[in-house]
């Protein structure tokens, strides 16, 4: 296969993107090379893209920015230094980085959103809208909701959350979002009572403040472990579609640790 047919192939499947305006694309590359192998990760950092070349691979399929900004689609980006340390290593090393990220986010059943909920072990869905959608709790109280995100978001290296609101308070419907995503307000208009968002989808200013006053519990994550169990679900997929090449998953996890 060429590179360019897993970008037709997601053109074919991904209807309800905007393909004349969406990050999803090749990045860097040429989209015509033969692909030895497929490495997905939730962010094309140098390491992962190192550990890529490591397992012969030279598509790699990224969910978040390589080059720092959410669109890049300007060569003003090359103006930071370190993007363009990193622009000469891809290309140093024949990688081609290919963005999936408006498809995957809304994909049905197996995208971020509907992984993220799987994974969390939700009860069932009563009600959803783009890019949010809200799940019957499988705890009664805020406190053990909190335990409960925690234990299935601690092998991504993230084994605590964070909570905004009286751990005791009885919860029912749980709001969750896409990655950063986090319409707090319209998750609570579909009948949420309790939220999961992640650290850079909430502001504590304005969302932690607004969630104190109406009396809206908050449980954070960081927002590469909500989304790696949509990125695993991804190299499932292209394996499937695309077996005649290996697709090798990197995990990430969670970005940073806490300390006391």
């Amino acid at each position: 296969m060429k590179a360019i047919d897993l970008h037709n192939h997601m053109k074919e499947i991904g209807k309800w993107v905007d393909w004349e305006n969406t990050v999803d694309r090749f990045i860097i590359g040429d989209p015509e090379t033969e692909v030895k192998g497929i490495a997905v990760a939730w962010q094309s950092r140098t390491q992962a893209l190192k550990e890529a070349i490591k397992r012969g691979c030279n598509l790699f399929v990224t969910h978040e920015p390589t080059f720092y900004r959410h669109r890049e689609d300007s060569d003003s980006i090359f103006s930071d230094p370190q993007a363009e340390l990193k622009r000469k290593f891809i290309q140093d090393n024949g990688l081609v980085i290919y963005r999936c990220h408006d498809v995957w986010d809304q994909m049905p059943e197996i995208g971020i959103v509907d992984s993220w909920a799987k994974h969390l072990g939700l009860g069932r869905r009563v009600a959803s809208a783009q890019f949010t959608a809200v799940h019957e709790s499988p705890a009664w109280t805020l406190g053990d909701l909190a335990k409960h995100v925690a234990a299935a978001t601690e092998y991504l290296g993230q084994p605590w959350v964070e909570v905004v609101g009286d751990l005791n308070k009885p919860v029912s419907k749980v709001g969750i979002g896409c990655g950063a995503i986090i319409r707090v307000r319209d998750m609570v208009e579909l009948g949420a009572d309790v939220i999961i968002g992640t650290d850079d989808g909430t502001r504590y200013w304005y969302t932690g403040a607004w969630a104190l006053e109406t009396d809206t519990p908050l449980i954070i994550v960081n927002h590469a472990s909500s989304e790696e169990p949509g990125l695993r679900n991804l190299v499932a997929y292209i394996s499937q579609q695309f077996s005649q090449v290996k697709t090798e998953f990197i995990a990430q996890g969670c970005m940073y640790s806490v300390l006391k």
